[in-house]
């Protein structure tokens, strides 16, 4: 499956104990259809208040129904902040969390004295004039395969801090800058991380050479803090 949703009123993609999710949201859309109790894996776990565009999931189920009759069933069942894009069958062994090679996310900054109204949900409002070509210079340096221990937030758990950043872009359009960021995977609250140094270094408080000494010594504290999560979008997954 690939799923669009406004993570503004989601607890994240997790099924919660306490909270409304997203996979819950589809784990009850699909018992709803079919009457199956099936467990439903997101290509990766969106905290509260991050949207996506095309999250990637993947279950088992026996019912008769084609996927295209799976896909409209589901979406009548799905609440309103919450829809299917594209259901289709897999092979036997694919799993959307284990078989992902890369995901694209994307950061939304609204740069203008006055806030957007419409925007309010998916971006951050920075009303300070912020330096697009420091920003930049700064990108160059987490572009690559690097240690990025300095933008892993505490609550992470994975075995190595090591990824690759194989795309870090900047484009403005009409006081809005859009942050595009790929890699191979991504830690905990990475991508934010970066966004919040970039925004520092925009603000002048960072200087951009310094986000290469920041990243080499691995110190979280170092570097900016992590941006608010509703103006994150996950893009796309790739396999």
């Amino acid at each position: 499956m690939a799923i669009e949703y406004d993570g503004t009123d989601f607890s994240g993609w997790q099924r919660q104990p306490n909270g409304r999710s997203v996979q819950q949201a589809l784990e009850d859309a699909l018992a709803a259809v079919t009457g199956e109790s099936v467990r439903i894996t997101g290509a990766g776990r969106t905290d509260a208040g991050v949207h996506a565009l095309a999250q990637a999931a993947s279950f088992k189920s026996s019912s008769p129904l084609q996927p295209r009759e799976l896909m409209a069933a589901m979406n009548a069942k799905l609440p309103h902040d919450a829809s299917i894009l594209d259901l289709q069958e897999a092979p036997a062994d694919f799993d959307a969390q284990r078989s992902a090679r890369g995901k694209t996310y994307a950061y939304i900054i609204v740069n203008r004295r006055v806030r957007s109204p419409l925007l309010r949900r998916t971006s951050l409002f920075v009303p300070q004039e912020l330096d697009i070509e420091a920003m930049k210079t700064a990108a160059r340096f987490i572009r690559g395969e690097h240690d990025f221990a300095c933008f892993r937030s505490a609550r992470g758990s994975a075995k190595t801090s090591t990824r690759h950043v194989t795309q870090l872009d900047l484009e403005v359009t009409d006081n809005r800058i859009i942050i595009a960021i790929s890699a191979n995977g991504f830690l905990y609250n990475m991508a934010r991380a970066i966004v919040g140094t970039l925004i520092e270094v925009g603000r002048g408080k960072i200087a951009p050479d310094d986000v290469r000494d920041i990243m080499s010594s691995g110190d979280r504290s170092r570097a900016g803090p992590t941006a608010p999560a509703h103006g994150l979008c996950l893009v796309n997954v790739q396999y």
